[in-house]
């Protein structure tokens, strides 16, 4: 298992848009992948589970992964927290 923190640049926070994106990028991957905040734990391949996180801007998550792609999975969901949740989503 790998963990890293991310800190959320979305400026609304954790909310079903932002959840949605995580959720399309992780399942992606084969590894699980979970987001602690605050005592809560969500599947990052739950869109209520994540938004039920209620994580705002500039609060700093706990990503992790465990499987077979855990690396690139935990590194493609840092930077999409990071930076990717803040810009708008590309219509392609």
């Amino acid at each position: 298992m790998t963990s890293a923190t991310a800190r959320v640049s979305d400026p609304v926070g954790f909310h079903l848009r932002a959840a949605g994106r995580i959720v399309k990028l992780t399942k992606s991957f084969a590894s699980e992948v979970t987001i602690r905040f605050e005592g809560r734990v969500a599947n990052a391949k739950s869109i209520m589970g994540l938004a039920s996180l209620a994580a705002e801007y500039g609060t700093v998550v706990l990503v992790e992964a465990e499987g077979p792609d855990e690396a690139a999975a935990l590194a493609a969901l840092q930077h999409l927290i990071e930076v990717g949740l803040g810009q708008p989503e590309s219509e392609g």
